[in-house]
């Protein structure tokens, strides 16, 4: 009798205790009371279990920079000639690989291991590979360190850091490197309207020497806009913060009937515009506007023929409207699905069209950031659906390959990272 006593006098204390302490965690989490120096034990003792589960969820998830690969996916790949890319990815280690891949048969002609100072998902974009094995590269948004110039063995030439490299870089016939670019801090641009102020974020173009890497121009889109007649378009902008958001700067490397060599087409995604710009002189020679929005990645076909990769979606679109009328409404807009497309402008006739369409509308290609087209040819180009990391080469209105830079690690794929085309033959 004794001993079951004792059993649930024990019993009765261990119930007391556990609902005193119930009493302490509900005080405590609520906030209503505080118990002096056993407050912070008493909070790390009831969220262990979701600090452990928050753990175990961090350790199996991958980067952003990592993508999971759709279960049925299935790749195609006719291509007849070898399509060799240079293209960056992250390690597991941290790391960043930039390598050049022959696409035909995955194989890898040659590869760099640069080390990562910043965070998980800091990439290396649109990195350039000169025809002596040379490399240049930085990384995108990111003040250190810079653009950097590797020799053929690896060895660094030159690099500056004066500027943020971001985006598109493309170099001119010479071989200098013209780059979208931005000053720190992110507030460079200020907009006075009456008595109130705005901090913007304003972007520049940049160019820079290929034997030294020393600036030779640099110039704000601001400044571009406002010295040419345009600076209230940036009251056009969905995005007060970002009103231009540049994203490409493409040089033409010879003169036509509507460019000079070294002008250059300057994409700005949030006021869906492309300029015709010639540092030379200062002088905005033109600007479309057209069927066309938040694009990305403006190049020049030919002597008379732009073509851009169209993101086709509006930033910062809110499917959410009033309460509607019974009786008013009779027909709504129809916005169609989403997908991108290729749209090209004719300067000679001012006109635009499309490009292979129906295949971006049949196979849902579509990315609501980032994205480039390259044409190789009149009838084949390459298309990298960013967002989602697929890889496409159209031939003729015919997929000829679609597929994923593969990671190593199983049921995921490298998000890329602005693939440049280095030869199709």
């Amino acid at each position: 009798m004794k001993r079951v006593l004792e059993i649930f006098s024990t019993v009765i204390i261990a119930l007391f205790l556990l609902s005193l302490f119930g009493w302490t965690v509900k005080e405590i989490s609520t906030k209503n009371k505080k118990f002096g120096f056993i407050t912070e034990p008493v909070k790390f003792m009831y969220s262990f279990p979701d600090l452990f589960k928050q753990s175990v969820e961090e350790v199996k998830t991958l980067p952003k920079t990592f993508i999971k690969t759709y279960e049925k996916f299935e790749s195609v790949n006719e291509l007849e000639r070898d399509l060799i890319v240079l293209f960056s990815h992250s390690e597991n280690n941290g790391d960043r690989t930039v390598k050049v891949m022959n696409l035909r048969n995955d194989s890898v002609l040659r590869s760099w291991t640069i080390e990562n100072p910043w965070d998980e998902i800091a990439r290396i974009v649109n990195p350039i590979l000169l025809e002596d094995g040379s490399l240049i590269y930085n990384y995108a948004y990111k003040a250190k360190p810079g653009l950097i110039r590797l020799n053929p063995e690896g060895e660094m030439v030159w690099k500056n850091d004066s500027l943020v490299i971001h985006h598109g870089m493309n170099q001119n016939k010479d071989g200098d490197i013209w780059a979208c670019t931005k000053a720190l801090p992110k507030a460079s641009g200020r907009i006075s309207i009456g008595d109130k102020e705005v901090y913007y974020n304003d972007y520049r173009i940049s160019k820079y020497s290929l034997e030294t890497g020393e600036m030779m121009f640099d110039k704000s889109i601001t400044e571009i806009m406002e010295e040419n007649g345009l600076g209230n378009h940036i009251f056009k902008t969905p995005n007060t913060r970002d009103p231009w958001h540049l994203n490409d700067v493409q040089p033409a490397l010879w003169s036509g009937p509507y460019f000079e060599e070294d002008d250059i087409f300057i994409s700005l995604r949030n006021i869906s515009m492309i300029l015709h710009y010639r540092p030379s002189t200062n002088e905005l020679i033109n600007y479309f506007e057209g069927p066309f929005v938040n694009q990305h990645d403006i190049d020049i076909l030919d002597d008379s023929t732009l073509v851009l990769h169209n993101n086709n979606v509006y930033a910062e679109l809110i499917l959410k409207g009033f309460e509607p009328m019974k009786s008013n409404i009779k027909k709504a807009v129809d916005g169609g699905d989403y997908y991108s497309n290729i749209v090209r402008y004719n300067m000679a006739s001012k006109a635009f069209d499309f490009v292979g369409d129906s295949i971006f509308k049949a196979n849902r290609i579509f990315t609501k950031s980032e994205g480039l087209v390259e044409f190789i040819d009149h009838q084949t180009y390459f298309v990298e659906e960013q967002n989602t990391g697929l890889l496409w080469v159209i031939q003729n209105d015919e997929v000829i390959y679609k597929n994923v830079l593969k990671s190593q690690n199983e049921g995921y794929h490298h998000l890329p990272n602005w693939t440049r085309i280095v030869s199709y033959e």
